[in-house]
């Protein structure tokens, strides 16, 4: 059995009954899309009336929301809400159609309060767990945390984080005589390509690029760069527009100003197009009269570079990533 397949076995194999379980793996290694369809089964076929996810941020929120209303399609036995409305809480448990309740922790801690001490959820999942560790989100989130398990003693709570090296750590504050189960792995869930680029030694513009699977290389071909890049983010850049040059790329960055000056660098590496995209020309009227005249996102959205992060407006969030690709040639 593969790795992956160990990690999804495994992960499966202990959500089930009340322990409280963390779960770790890498970014974009599909863990997500597991527990949301471990998530649907669970309401599908158990007791479980009213579920919580809880993410970090209303982008995120957005695109959990979006994701499971997709997976569930037209049923109506399971509603899915980004809002904390009392009246889907109180027909679910009057036994009308059960509920996933997307969310940040503020929104939870609001609707413990509209509803006071018949405050009770089955199921709590906690995305992006390791933020508990955050001086700002840290502090509510673990009050809200703590506060579903006072209001049921029974709540099942799965933890989710990315590639963190101690997962069990987050269940220390579980309630005595309850089951804890820590899943941790490096390995993806879904099926991906590891491609390394590599310089040529003593070419700086040519970039030998393999494809590493299972500890053996594979060799794919050679970049040509514009020029030669000087420091990391110049590396990215360069890499990232020869790479898209017949289609997308997307780039991580750690954090938004870098983000930002990536995709700058791109911008200036890619040739001045003949006219703009009109739905690009909309995103970048949005996102001047939206947020500010200069924004930066602006004019890189009209040579078809983006870039975005989770703190950004939703709807600039949202436009930035919604069709790429094909919009986007490149993305940072």
């Amino acid at each position: 059995m593969a790795a992956g397949e160990r990690f999804s076995a495994t992960l499966l194999a202990n959500a089930g009954g009340e322990s409280w379980l963390s779960a770790s793996a890498p970014t974009a290694s599909g863990k997500t899309f597991l527990v949301l369809q471990w998530l649907i089964d669970q309401l599908s076929a158990g007791d479980t009336r009213v579920a919580v996810y809880l993410a970090p941020t209303r982008v995120l929120v957005s695109e959990i929301e979006t994701t499971l209303q997709g997976l569930l399609g037209k049923t109506k036995r399971i509603e899915v809400s980004s809002l904390p409305l009392r009246d889907k809480y109180e027909a679910a448990r009057a036994g009308g159609a059960q509920v996933i309740l997307v969310s940040t922790q503020e929104r939870l801690h609001l609707l413990a309060n509209v509803l006071g001490d018949a405050f009770s959820i089955d199921l709590l999942i906690v995305d992006e767990a390791h933020k508990i560790e955050d001086s700002q989100r840290g502090v509510i989130l673990q009050d809200a945390v703590e506060r579903a398990s006072r209001a049921n003693s029974k709540l099942k709570v799965v933890f989710i984080s990315p590639a963190t090296q101690n997962p069990e750590a987050l269940l220390t504050d579980a309630p005595d005589g309850v089951q804890t189960v820590a899943v941790d792995s490096d390995a993806p869930t879904v099926l991906q390509n590891l491609i390394v680029a590599n310089q040529t030694p003593r070419k700086p513009k040519l970039w030998n690029l393999t494809v590493r699977q299972q500890g053996s290389t594979l060799p794919v071909g050679t970049l040509q760069l514009a020029s030669t890049p000087a420091g990391l983010r110049k590396r990215l850049a360069f890499i990232a527009a020869a790479a898209g040059q017949r289609g997308g790329t997307l780039v991580y960055t750690n954090g938004a100003g870098e983000s930002e000056d990536v995709a700058d660098l791109v911008s200036q590496l890619l040739p001045q197009p003949g006219s703009i995209d009109p739905e690009l020309a909309q995103l970048a009227d949005l996102a001047r009269k939206g947020v500010r005249p200069n924004f930066r996102l602006a004019p890189l959205v009209e040579r078809g570079v983006a870039f975005h992060f989770g703190n950004m407006p939703s709807t600039r969030h949202r436009g930035a990533s919604r069709d790429w690709p094909p919009k986007w040639t490149r993305a940072a």
